[in-house]
């Protein structure tokens, strides 16, 4: 458990930016039909990609699809197809040219200074349902037949989508990997959803701090003055 976490209460702002959905865990989740994923010849959708294209990865390099596996799910207006409803994400919200939806389970490789003051190492995988607040990000319910497309490769990776969003693609792993592999050799940390909430809600707070200063700072006159805070 992360110690900014472990070792105080849920923010003051949490009730404010409280979800009336549940948190999911990072899954497998694949990528919505229209996706843009950067490849060895340049931004392609990622229903267009074939298995052995190659992906720009962000560890290492340009690796080749190792499996391909399309999925409809079929959203109606039940409480349980709600909560999987995808995920809106405005555009530059999380550095990505153009609005995007990505389903609630995907992963997001945040980098973030809370993450590096607790863990040592600034980059850490959330779901995407738990970005919900920051920035605009919101769940869009809606029904909706979404088409998916699971990329797997060799070993897990993150890939760039959408210019600048880093998306955590899991490995088909079977049991033996994990009764083999100690946490820390794993590459990518994976935040639980509770860390992962409360990480957001962390971020989503200092971002109103610095907004709140910057507009305090102008002195109403549309230019910044320094500012010290309490």
């Amino acid at each position: 458990m992360l110690d900014w976490f472990a070792k105080r209460n849920a923010s003051p702002m949490a009730e404010a930016f409280t979800t009336e959905f549940p948190m999911v865990a990072t899954g497998q989740a694949g990528f919505l039909s229209g996706t843009m994923v950067a490849t060895a010849t340049g931004w392609r959708p990622v229903e267009a990609l074939s298995i052995g294209d190659e992906v720009l990865t962000f560890d290492h390099g340009m690796r080749p699809i190792k499996s391909i596996t399309r999925r409809t799910l079929v959203l109606g207006d039940t409480a349980c197809a709600q909560e999987m409803a995808p995920i809106y994400i405005p555009r530059d919200a999380l550095g990505n040219r153009n609005p995007m939806w990505v389903k609630p389970e995907q992963g997001i490789l945040l980098e973030h200074d809370l993450l590096e003051d607790s863990l040592g190492d600034p980059f850490a995988v959330v779901p995407a349902c738990a970005l919900e607040g920051y920035r605009g990000i919101a769940r869009a319910p809606q029904q909706v037949t979404m088409q998916t497309v699971v990329l797997t490769f060799d070993e897990d990776e993150v890939l760039y989508i959408e210019a600048g969003v880093l998306a955590y693609c899991p490995a088909d792993h079977d049991l033996m990997h994990y009764c083999v592999t100690a946490a820390s050799e794993e590459l990518y940390t994976i935040l639980s959803a509770a860390e992962a909430r409360e990480l957001v809600i962390d971020m989503i707070t200092e971002d109103s701090f610095w907004t709140q200063g910057a507009v305090a700072g102008s002195g109403g006159t549309g230019e910044p003055q320094y500012t010290t805070f309490a």
